[in-house]
């Protein structure tokens, strides 16, 4: 859940300046400390937000919205050994809102939006039979819609792993993940890039029901996340919020048996809560992610 950060806004002292950046173009994206000491630049930190799945965040007047399309499928490898493959095709559309007043009482306000498409591969290892080893890698590029900016390049890498252990009508699964990502701008040596240690518990229970041979099951989690270098959010004409800690309680619906829908995998939906470090995020999420 974390990422780099783009500039979304400048401005002088008497009046602002016009939007110069904003999440995918193409100039590094680092706070500016001018006049007085005060940080005159907001930032959007865009691989955060890309996490988000849906929803958003706001933020000293930032104002952060995030759609995307989960689109998956996953394969069988072989007919033996339970090796699966899982394709990947987020889209993704950042809708970014900036309001606020200057020193001078000019009144700021600026939307855009991005879109990106990531591609991603993850491989499915069973290591047991209730234990399951995730590497995965993901690779696609951004782009501000309003300007004709430099594309983005977006990565992420890592791998997660998922151990259930089912008591009955429980399913209890312990889940934990590295993962390494970040952003650039293609032709320039302007890449950002950040580390994540994600441990996180979920329970899940059939609700009893069926419905055209599905029965749905219910489940409640949390999660713990830990960025050993501190994310860094720019606030417009406050000091920079940095977090190294955040959590996530939440809970989600999906199938007590496996389903692969063509397009969508094996459809999840979650809702939860981000918490921690001075930055809440309520987002629709697609299950807890290990």
């Amino acid at each position: 859940m974390t990422g780099r950060t783009r500039p979304l806004a400048t401005g002088g002292m008497a009046r602002f300046t016009p939007l110069v950046l904003l999440a995918l173009l193409s100039l590094p994206g680092r706070a500016e400390a001018q006049a007085g000491n005060q940080n005159r630049t907001v930032t959007v930190n865009y691989v955060y937000a890309s996490q988000i799945g849906i929803g958003g965040y706001d933020l000293s007047g930032l104002s952060v919205q995030v759609f995307t399309l989960p689109l998956a499928h996953t394969f069988d490898l072989g007919s033996e050994g339970g090796w699966r493959l899982k394709l990947k095709l987020p889209v993704e559309l950042g809708v970014y809102e900036f309001h606020a007043n200057d020193t001078d009482g000019t009144r700021i306000s600026i939307r855009q939006q991005a879109l990106a498409i990531v591609p991603g591969l993850e491989l499915q290892i069973p290591l047991g039979p209730q234990w399951t080893l995730k590497p995965f890698a993901d690779f696609g590029v951004g782009k501000l819609l309003q300007a004709p900016g430099t594309p983005a390049y977006i990565f992420s890498t890592g791998i997660k792993s998922a151990y259930t252990v089912r008591r009955g009508v429980y399913a209890f699964t312990i889940g934990n993940g590295l993962l390494f990502a970040g952003d650039a701008s293609f032709g320039r040596a302007d890449l950002e890039d950040y580390w994540a240690i994600e441990n996180g518990i979920e329970i899940r229970r059939p609700l009893g029901l069926e419905f055209r041979g599905v029965e749905p099951d219910l489940g409640v989690y949390a999660i713990y996340y830990y960025y050993p270098k501190p994310l860094v959010f720019t606030r417009f004409l406050e000091d920079p919020l940095k977090i190294s800690n955040q959590g996530e309680i939440g809970f989600s619906l999906g199938s007590a048996s496996r389903l692969d829908l063509p397009v969508v995998g094996n459809p999840r939906i979650g809702v939860g809560y981000v918490f921690g470090g001075g930055l809440s995020v309520l987002r629709v999420s697609f299950g807890f992610p290990f």
